[in-house]
């Protein structure tokens, strides 16, 4: 993982706990259960900044939970990969990918989403169909209006959907790892040049095979999506490091 402490992100303004709220309790499920599943999806879905800190005592008091739910969930989600611990002081932080680290996710998604989408292909009916289509809509529409925050949370959330679908619970929860890792730097990415349109492209190509129940024809829509989008994720870290170089020499020259 990167060395930086710098979080990174196109917009450090951004409140990354503005679109969470307290838990909503259910039936059977721990306080625990509830805490982990929340912040899971919300780096699946881009809610946190590559390099962020996340607090303990402000993930508790946001959620309106006690502080000792909030630790057990994010110890599992270091296990996860999701958080990492950085530094002296042990600070726990969402990851900075490397390249390497970047390819290495890119062509595994390539094989096991590919793979998922065509097992999910057959069981997919009007019903399915209808909650796809409408994920599609809302990242549409959330492309045309530039809300990025809306576009991810639907973004995964077409993708899961076609996933699961396959029934093959090991295998999407292998999925899920992986957009656990990547899904904090893909809400970074989003603001490359073209970046919606290649992606509602390739939206577009995998929701018109699943109406056409062609199999060969989503697994290539969704690869073409993933490996585009790496494209982007990986010059958004390249352009990063560029930032830092420079604010590194910067601050040497300053110092002088």
């Amino acid at each position: 993982m990167s060395e930086s402490n710098q979080p990174l992100t196109n917009d450090i303004q951004r409140d990354s706990w503005a679109r969470l709220g307290p838990l909503t309790l259910q039936e059977g499920a721990t306080a625990q259960s509830l805490v982990y599943a929340t912040l899971r999806h919300a780096l699946i879905s881009g809610y946190f900044r590559p390099g962020e800190e996340i607090s303990l005592r402000k993930a508790a008091a946001v959620l309106e939970t006690s502080v000792t739910p909030v630790r057990e969930a994010l110890r599992r989600l270091e296990g996860d990969g999701g958080l990492e611990t950085f530094g002296g002081n042990r600070v726990l932080r969402v990851p900075i990918l490397t390249d390497a680290e970047l390819l290495d996710i890119r062509d595994i998604r390539l094989n096991l989403e590919g793979f998922a989408a065509v097992q999910a292909i057959k069981n997919i009916g009007p019903a399915q169909m209808r909650v796809i289509n409408n994920a599609f809509n809302l990242m549409d529409l959330a492309a045309q209006s530039g809300d990025v925050d809306m576009y991810l949370e639907n973004n995964w959330r077409f993708h899961s959907l076609i996933y699961r679908a396959a029934d093959r619970p090991i295998l999407m929860s292998q999925i899920e790892g992986l957009w656990l890792r990547v899904g904090p730097l893909i809400h970074i990415a989003v603001a490359s040049p073209m970046h919606f349109d290649q992606s509602m492209d390739a939206h577009s190509a995998a929701l018109q095979a699943l109406r056409d129940s062609d199999g060969d024809a989503l697994q290539q829509a969704i690869i073409r999506d993933i490996s585009e989008a790496a494209c982007d994720l990986r010059q958004t870290l390249r352009n990063w490091e560029a930032q830092k170089e420079q604010h590194s020499r910067r601050g040497g020259r300053s110092s002088k």
